[in-house]
């Protein structure tokens, strides 16, 4: 089988593991955008959480290497946040 077959054969599962980890960290986002007591925070909140989406929304579907590189980041991204919003300067 040729490398680039390879990334284009593979579980459909890997796709939907990386959009879950994107709606549990986008959801973080939010939690903390509606935690937030300035609107300086909140706007700052909800521009990570768009940032979450279009990054999901760029990683193509059909590349396994594309897909596990970015559950990679989102896992790492997860597992770095604090429970609580940090206080932005």
């Amino acid at each position: 089988m040729r490398t680039e077959d390879a990334d284009r054969d593979f579980s459909p599962m890997l796709y939907d593991v990386m959009r879950e980890l994107a709606t549990q960290l986008g959801g973080r986002y939010v939690e903390w955008m509606r935690e937030a007591s300035a609107a300086s925070d909140r706007e700052h909140w909800r521009g990570e959480q768009f940032r979450v989406t279009r990054e999901v929304r760029s990683v193509d579907p059909d590349s396994r290497a594309a897909i596990e590189a970015h559950t990679a980041t989102l896992r790492a991204e997860l597992a770095a946040m604090p429970r609580h919003a940090p206080v932005l300067a």
